[in-house]
């Protein structure tokens, strides 16, 4: 990249207002979203109260639930989470942060696809340019998604090269983010829309820096279900689980994680769908086939994904849009996984690989996938910001 082009960059991913007085609430999946959500809130270090009192929709009575908070390294601000159990499955839920006058709501999944089907939405690559974001979010809120797993580069925090980066850029850059989401994620009926992350390349330090044993910031935004541990699942019900890995940003591919994929892939044996995702692709659109993380993620979890009947890989990193053939031991095979990406929502598109071999569909644009869970098949439809249909695929259940 040339002097010119990073200092371009640079301004544009500094160039953001940070909104001090603005009260961001957001809200994450950590367990079963049948019966659980999870609901985060920032303020200043003084509001140290982490309450909230929720409801079911058009009941009277108040509920109060409590939880935590963590003070943000270097910057006086709390992130407060409260986790919410045992509520009723497909169920609508108000509810208000001590400290605010604004009811919020939310709905919980359906614990089985008799009552419903459920809608999911799969993208990556999201604040890099603001009004790319911006223009993305309001295509996706509008499909009503019941929650959005959001693969890795979330706010591209992490950057190389600028040379107007300040001491609390990484901090006001997250804000920005959780500002932009919390205006434009919400439905047309007012409903707030879950966000899943997953890690990325521009999310977390380089060169694997163990979050367990350090600061790192991400973590301390968002909850997951072991704390500080970004590979895990996220299981709807009992007809559908999400394998969220990371592709080498905070922990290896290889050892602890492969293994940990394998014992929850033969756990989960009976669930009819079964999905990953993950931010570096296995089966690239544009960066190159045999660099070490593509390569190591076709050695270490495609044999997994292909043994244990994984219908889709959601891959993103390369800001295009790709779908593979069905693939088995890296050769074309109907019995195989089939690879979706490849993480464009709020980046600049680039032009995919002419003849790659396992390109069934490609396109230079901007993407994000929906997928439609319904009983025995459900689908993945693809569009761009403008709307537009990009592709569709029929995805069908594994025999319980």
């Amino acid at each position: 990249m040339s002097y010119f082009k990073i200092i371009i960059l640079s301004l544009i991913l500094c160039s953001f207002t940070f909104p001090k007085n603005k009260f961001i609430v957001y809200l994450t999946c950590v367990e079963d979203p049948s019966h659980s959500m999870t609901v985060q809130w920032h303020t200043p270090i003084s509001k140290n109260v982490s309450n909230i009192n929720f409801r079911r929709k058009g009941s009277v009575e108040w509920m109060e639930a409590s939880g935590s908070f963590k003070k943000l390294q270097n910057f006086d601000y709390l992130v407060h989470r409260v986790d919410l159990r045992d509520l009723e499955p497909n169920t609508d839920y108000e509810f208000s942060v001590q400290g605010s006058d604004q009811i919020y709501f939310f709905r919980t999944l359906p614990s089985t696809l008799v009552d419903r089907p459920v809608n999911i939405v799969i993208a990556g690559d999201a604040f890099r340019y603001d009004s790319d974001f911006k223009k993305m979010n309001k295509q996706i809120a509008a499909k009503d998604p019941d929650f959005i797993i959001l693969g890795g580069d979330i706010a591209y925090t992490i950057v190389k090269r600028l040379p107007f980066r300040s001491k609390e850029w990484e901090v006001k850059r997250w804000m920005s983010f959780f500002y932009e989401w919390s205006e434009n994620m919400i439905t047309s009926h007012g409903r707030l829309v879950p966000i899943v992350p997953v890690v990325g390349n521009h999310d977390v330090p380089v060169g694997q820096v163990d979050p367990k044993n350090n600061y790192v910031l991400l973590y301390q935004l968002f909850a997951f279900k072991d704390e500080n541990t970004s590979y895990r699942t996220l299981d709807l019900s009992d007809y559908a689980s999400f394998f969220l890995m990371d592709t080498g940003h905070s922990y290896p591919i290889d050892g602890k994680q492969t293994q940990w994929l394998s014992d929850t892939l033969n756990a989960k044996a009976s669930v009819p769908y079964k999905f990953a995702a993950y931010h570096i692709s296995a089966y690239p659109s544009v960066y190159k086939y045999n660099k070490e993380t593509p390569v190591a993620v076709r050695q270490n979890w495609s044999p997994l994904f292909e043994r244990h009947s994984v219908q889709v890989a959601f891959e993103h990193h390369n800001h295009a849009y790709k779908r593979t053939y069905p693939i088995k031991a890296e050769k074309i095979d109907p019995t195989g996984v089939v690879y979706v990406g490849d993480g464009c929502w709020g980046a600049s598109p680039r032009k995919p690989y002419k003849n790659a071999w396992y390109l069934e569909k490609k396109a230079k644009s901007s993407c994000f996938n929906i997928l439609t869970l319904a009983q025995e098949k459900g689908e993945i439809v693809v569009h761009s910001d403008s709307g537009k249909e990009i592709d569709r695929l029929d995805v069908y259940e594994n025999a319980r």
